[in-house]
């Protein structure tokens, strides 16, 4: 008789031996779950209290209305830098480009899309006719250059128009970039 006839058998015979394996299964299962429910409770608790802050739903352009575009989330708070934003107007709009997915700190939003609230801390702006258009659009990151000499290293687009482009710059670097604005000799070289 095969060893399956035989355990079928007995099975048969004493119902008891399948209900005791049924019950230590039945516990060894509930001790599985128990372990790994306790697993998540004890890393939930090492990654400390939650926040709630504001992420992008989707990929912001500068100049871009926050409203619709951002979700309250609640984050574990080693995630969570020192300036995120717990709170967004409902005029702000982004000063940077914004990712998906990513926590909006205080440095990618500005309070309105007026060309004033785009420009950096401690940054002037400058508007410059350009020559040759160099087709940017605002939130672009540039640099100034005049003469074949680079004026300013870093400088954001914060307003473009047919006519002149709207460009801050450190306030170290305004001055000169100014003047060679005033000469018309002045070229913004995008950053990649």
């Amino acid at each position: 008789m095969s060893v399956l006839a035989t355990v079928r058998h007995r099975l048969a015979r004493s119902p008891w031996i399948y209900w005791a394996v049924v019950a230590v299964l039945a516990v060894v299962a509930g001790v599985a779950v128990a372990s790994a429910t306790s697993g998540v409770d004890a890393a939930r608790r090492a990654w400390g209290d939650v926040r709630a802050v504001y992420v992008a739903s989707s990929d912001i352009a500068p100049g871009d209305q926050l409203a619709g575009r951002v979700d309250r989330r609640e984050l574990p708070a080693p995630l969570i830098p020192g300036d995120a934003l717990i709170d967004v107007s409902s005029g702000a709009v982004a000063r940077q480009h914004v990712a998906a997915g990513e926590v909006l700190v205080s440095v990618d939003v500005a309070a309105s899309g007026s060309p004033r609230s785009l420009i950096p801390a401690d940054w002037l702006a400058v508007a410059v006719a350009e020559r040759v258009p160099s087709g940017v659009s605002a939130g672009d990151a540039v640099r100034v250059a005049s003469g074949g000499i680079v004026l300013a290293d870093e400088g954001v687009v914060v307003a473009a128009s047919p006519d002149a482009v709207l460009v801050a710059v450190p306030a170290d670097d305004a001055a000169q970039v100014g003047q060679a604005a005033s000469t018309g000799d002045v070229s913004l070289l995008l950053e990649p």
